[in-house]
């Protein structure tokens, strides 16, 4: 199952929220988890989940958190105590946690169903990056997103943990970016601090159309469908490249 849920965040007075902060908040979530299963997640390059934190300007400070499995799922809320707290030891302080709201719950199959059996498809499709996102290419961190790169990556998350329903072909990711044009973008260099590391990514949104046959539209607009959950680039499990994805039914001009 896809699971997508959000925690709200109450933290001390005076303290604010960063996106960098993801990171801290994943070091504590690993501490609620058993030591085996933390152990082993620790050593997948492909992590079963995702997770940010952001300010919301209508609820404030919000804890998104992206599963890709049951056993994933289940671990993170049988940590994660609704109305508890949790103590961030790098920061030195507790953060106490709201309501857990399920923003989205659905099976890979029901995906899959909602984008290959609608009857039309969608033209173009927004993409918003919550909190800074990056990609790695010979050793440097690229300011700025690419369609092959943002492909590439939501397939090879979806193939990892979507065995029973993979999307692959011969040349299918050339083809898939030669059919997706990035035809707007609002965006903005953003920093994501990581102990001792600076990596400098970007945030705001892209809009991308996609076209080719009516087969090629729908696992496009599939893998995006699956964005939110996944997160797009590297380091997703630490609070990077989380999304929120919307569409439209018809190229605007």
């Amino acid at each position: 199952m896809l699971r997508l849920f959000e925690i709200p965040l109450f933290l001390p007075k005076g303290k604010r929220i960063h996106p960098s902060m993801g990171s801290v908040f994943h070091g504590a979530l690993m501490e609620h988890l058993p030591s085996e299963l933390a152990g082993a997640l620790h050593r997948e390059s492909l992590r079963p989940y995702s997770q940010c934190v952001f300010f919301d300007r209508e609820t404030g400070p919000v804890w998104r958190l992206g599963t890709m499995s049951d056993r994933i799922a289940q671990a993170l809320l049988f940590g994660l105590e609704e109305g508890g707290s949790i103590f961030l030891r790098q920061k030195g302080y507790e953060v106490h946690l709201g309501e857990i709201r399920f923003v989205q719950e659905c099976s890979f199959e029901d995906l899959a169903d909602m984008a290959f059996g609608a009857e039309t498809v969608p033209y173009e499709a927004m993409v918003s990056f919550l909190s800074p996102t990056s990609f790695k290419r010979e050793g440097r961190y690229l300011l700025f997103p690419e369609v092959r790169l943002i492909l590439q990556s939501l397939l090879m998350r979806w193939n990892a943990f979507c065995p029973d329903i993979r999307i692959e072909d011969e040349g299918l990711l050339e083809t898939l970016t030669s059919h997706t044009a990035m035809t707007r973008y609002q965006l903005q260099s953003s920093v994501f601090a990581l102990e001792r590391q600076r990596i400098t990514g970007f945030q705001g949104h892209v809009s991308l159309r996609f076209g080719g046959t009516d087969a090629m539209r729908r696992i496009l607009v599939l893998l995006t469908m699956f964005a939110p959950f996944s997160g797009i680039g590297i380091k997703t499990a630490l609070g990077m490249g989380a999304v929120q994805t919307s569409f439209f039914e018809s190229g605007r001009e």
